[in-house]
């Protein structure tokens, strides 16, 4: 009687309406929870078999004895193109961690052509490279230690102003290759492309370049690379008048001999002052390629030195006076007359040495038999 009653109240009602309530929630949360572990394990899934492509370049590293053999003519990078399991290709492109090397050591001096290798992909990825064999040349390895020269257009100074002595970062450069190429390297040169109508300190950090003595670039590695280079451009003010020196240049004809003469005594120079001041007389080169007689030659003047913007005269006329030299062989054949005539002297020499002492030995014995006479006399006397 009291159950039903209980049956029949408001709250009981309540406490059941409550009860499937909270029973309906638990079902539909169990039912959301095992909806989505299915879709995280769908899309795992999806990710392990959906295939991505990646394009990659890749730095080539070469396997060699960097100390022995200098390696060129072989690509910086390479292109590599990756396929597989999404996933893979993401974490792979995100680590990085492989390589593409040229394996060249077991290979001697020489030119060879090599297929290229990977290592750190991962099995299941398919890879692809480009190019896939290289042709390299091995040559046996040398350094030199070069001074670096800069070199820039005067041209480009304004009229009235001179550049001094550049200054730069570091005076000198290491320069590594085959030895073939170092054996040919003349200079390492630091090109400043100045501005037009400079008039102020000009810098600039500058690739180097290194050069055969045709001015063709080398194919080698320099350390540093580049160089800071700082050129001073002032207002040439001071003049200053100083004697000529005639040199020649270059080889002239064989069996000739060259003598270089000019009316003009001095030249003026106008520049910096502390250049000026380190100055006392202008070189000037005359080439004498082909001169086999006398002639005159008219020679350009230019400033040879940092700090002098010009020269006045701007040219001079120079007398070549060409001579025969002696000829060798007739120097040759004088040699053994000088010896003869050497002989005869020493004979003659030997001949008066002998009647010298013929005659000495003449005069000891006269006086031996003088001193004899004058005993006898006197024990004659006695």
């Amino acid at each position: 009687m009291k159950f039903d009653k209980l049956l029949g109240t408001k709250n009981m009602y309540r406490l059941l309406s409550l009860f499937f309530a909270l029973l309906l929630f638990f079902y539909v949360s169990y039912q959301r929870l095992g909806t989505t572990r299915v879709s995280d394990k769908e899309v795992a899934n999806s990710k392990l078999t959906t295939t991505k492509t990646l394009s990659l370049k890749v730095p080539l590293t070469l396997n060699v004895d960097n100390s022995k053999y200098y390696v060129t003519g072989y690509p910086e990078e390479v292109k590599v193109d990756i396929s597989g399991p999404s996933a893979l290709v993401t974490t792979l492109d995100n680590t990085r961690n492989f390589e593409v090397y040229a394996d060249l050591s077991d290979l001697k001096s020489g030119t060879h052509t090599v297929k290229l290798k990977t290592s750190g992909f991962n099995k299941e990825l398919s890879v692809a490279l480009s190019p896939e064999k290289i042709k390299v040349k091995i040559a046996p390895k040398k350094t030199a230690k070069m001074p670096i020269q800069v070199r820039y257009d005067t041209s480009l100074i304004q009229n009235g102003y001179v550049a001094g002595s550049p200054s730069l970062s570091t005076q000198t450069v290491d320069v590594t290759g085959a030895k073939a190429d170092i054996d040919k390297l003349d200079s390492v040169v630091a090109n400043l492309n100045l501005p037009e109508n400079s008039h102020g300190d000009y810098g600039r950090t500058v690739l180097l370049q290194a050069l055969d003595k045709e001015g063709h670039s080398l194919p080698v590695s320099l350390s540093p690379e580049t160089v800071k280079v700082n050129l001073p451009i002032s207002q040439a003010t001071a003049t200053k008048e100083v004697k000529l020196e005639l040199v020649t240049e270059n080889n002239g004809v064989p069996g000739k001999t060259y003598q270089l003469s000019t009316e003009t005594k001095t030249v003026k120079l106008r520049g910096t002052k502390s250049a000026l001041d380190k100055l006392n007389s202008l070189r000037v080169p005359v080439s004498v390629t082909g001169v086999n007689e006398s002639t005159t030659k008219t020679v350009s003047l230019s400033p040879t030195k940092a700090g002098v913007a010009s020269v006045t005269p701007a040219s001079i006329v120079v007398q070549i006076t060409v001579d025969d030299e002696q000829d060798q062989d007739s120097l040759e054949r004088a040699l053994p007359t000088s010896s003869s005539s050497s002989k005869v002297a020493e004979s003659t020499s030997s001949s008066q040495q002998s009647s010298t002492d013929e005659l000495k030995n003449d005069t000891s014995e006269t006086s031996s038999a003088a001193s004899g006479s004058e005993v006898s006399s006197d024990q004659t006397t006695n």
